[in-house]
């Protein structure tokens, strides 16, 4: 069947790798170049030759005995393996009989260069962009031979995925963060093999179930996540699907009914399940009507959604109800340029698909063990009880103020304005700081990578900024001895005081 002839036979190499018949993988600059690299020689048996070997693969060449036979699956995969240029010659005509698993593959490492493109190296933080949990179960589906070249990726994601979660906790109350959002968090953490019951011993998990258990409408992303994380679904949790999957029926919300879908495989592969896997064809027949003759379902989008939920819930493609070979061509036919899918939305619910593999696949199971922050310090400034009071902090550089920046942090009712900059440093490095301590209280000496300079007498000092006057207020004590109040504007400036 067409997932069969897809997805199972890609091997181990990746798309810039020639497969060794003893399974091992070596760069295509590698083929044919007059060293045995496989080890059996494989990558030099058809070279320097008139033919290939069982007519199989793509001659290079007119020389007599003096050509390169290229694997066949290298033709029109966007690559010149043959110096004249020849196997990436009439593609269009070849693209219009079918699709082919190395057009798959392609498209999968092109993707994974688009957002690997995507990185900031030269930027401190968010060097990922801003969506950071979408781009991490991106990367979750992407070629992994080529983020396995650095390690330090799952690390970056992890430590901007840790600081976005962070900063909106600093800047609203747990309440105020959607739960779709909560729920893409649980998600990004069980793709980054983070543990999402202990972040900074907030149970995320247990947030998200009770919003789920409080509304009496599904989110079925939420329940997705729950599900991806383990936690067990409900009888009232199917039930309120069900109720969901008819309303966006009536509503012609397609990608809704995929999702939903997907979260109702999930819940039938749990141990006393409250939900009979056998009843997911009459709601994957629903989202099955809905094809168009070119093999789209509403959009690139939803198309990838649709396949995504019919991955994950029957085993067999259904040919008489749905075309996905048709379905992949479209969505094949959607890459840019750039190795995209039209931004990062539609490269995040691709991925999944070119992978046979879906939102459902998001789970601890490929994990060694989970990743778990231990700065409890900063957790029960951040998740203390009670009253919260809203903090400006600024920070001003130069006498004429050359440089400045502020951030609002939502703050436990009392806390120090040295506490208050330990949250600031864990929300965005600009903020992070140095100190010695003196009578046993910290004082700073260094801030946003700026170190006090007796030579210049340039030094940072602490204001409290008033709304009422022009002039801030020098603070004379230690931040660990600085109360503010609510609504207050604190303040450290770089400069010289008479």
């Amino acid at each position: 069947n067409i997932r069969t002839r897809l997805f199972k036979n890609n091997g181990p190499c990746s798309f810039y790798q020639f497969r060794c018949q003893n399974d091992k993988c070596v760069e295509r600059g590698d083929f044919c170049n007059g060293r045995n690299d496989c080890g059996d020689n494989s990558d030099e048996r058809n070279c320097r030759t008139s033919s290939c070997r069982n007519g199989k693969g793509i001659i290079c060449g007119n020389a007599y005995y003096n050509s390169n036979c290229i694997p066949e699956e290298w033709e029109c995969d966007g690559v010149k393996d043959c110096t004249d240029g020849r196997d990436e010659r009439r593609c269009e005509d070849r693209f219009e009989s079918g699709v082919y698993p190395y057009q798959i593959i392609r498209a999968k490492f092109l993707a994974t260069n688009w957002i690997l493109n995507g990185r900031n190296n030269a930027s401190h933080i968010q060097k990922w962009g801003v969506n950071i949990p979408r781009t991490a179960v991106a990367c979750h589906f992407s070629e992994s031979s080529i983020l396995n070249k650095s390690k330090n990726y799952n690390d970056e994601l992890a430590y901007e995925l840790s600081i976005s979660l962070l900063s909106k906790f600093a800047l609203r109350n747990m309440e105020d963060i959607k739960t779709s959002e909560l729920a893409t968090f649980v998600n990004s953490f069980l793709a980054l093999c983070m543990n999402p019951r202990k972040f900074y011993m907030v149970d995320l998990i247990g947030q998200l179930r009770k919003r789920v258990d409080a509304d009496k409408v599904a989110n079925p992303y939420a329940i997705l996540a729950l599900c991806n994380a383990q936690d067990f679904i409900t009888l009232n949790d199917i039930e309120k699907l069900l109720a969901a999957f008819q309303k966006a029926n009536a509503e012609q919300r397609t990608d809704t009914q995929a999702i939903i879908i997907m979260a109702l495989a999930c819940a039938s592969a749990q141990p006393d399940s409250s939900f009979n896997r056998e009843e997911l064809p009459d709601y994957t027949l629903e989202i099955k009507k809905k094809q168009y003759r070119n093999g789209t379902v509403e959009n690139i989008k939803t198309t990838a959604l649709v396949l995504q939920a019919l991955f994950a819930s029957e085993p067999e493609p259904d040919d008489d109800n749905f075309d996905e070979e048709k379905a992949i061509k479209q969505i094949l036919r959607s890459q840019e340029k750039d190795g995209s899918f039209g931004g990062l939305m539609n490269t995040y619910y691709v991925l999944p698909v070119l992978s046979m593999s879906s939102l459902v696949n998001i789970s601890r199971k490929h994990c060694p063990e989970l990743i778990e922050d231990e700065n409890e310090g900063l957790e029960r400034l951040k998740i203390q009880v009670g009253e919260k009071w809203n903090i400006i902090y600024s920070i001003w550089i130069g006498d004429d103020k050359v440089l400045r920046r502020s951030l609002t942090l939502s703050v436990p009712a009392n806390t120090s304005f040295y506490g208050i900059m330990k949250y600031a440093a864990g929300v965005d490095d600009k903020y992070k700081f140095e100190y010695n301590v003196r009578s046993r209280k910290p004082y700073i000496f260094a801030l946003s990578g700026i170190m006090d300079d007796p030579e210049m007498e340039t030094f940072w000092h602490p204001y409290y900024l008033f709304s009422n006057s022009s002039q801030p207020s020098l603070i004379s004590k230690s931040p660990a001895d600085v109360i503010p109040k609510n609504n207050e504007h604190m303040l450290f400036w770089y400069r010289k005081v008479d």
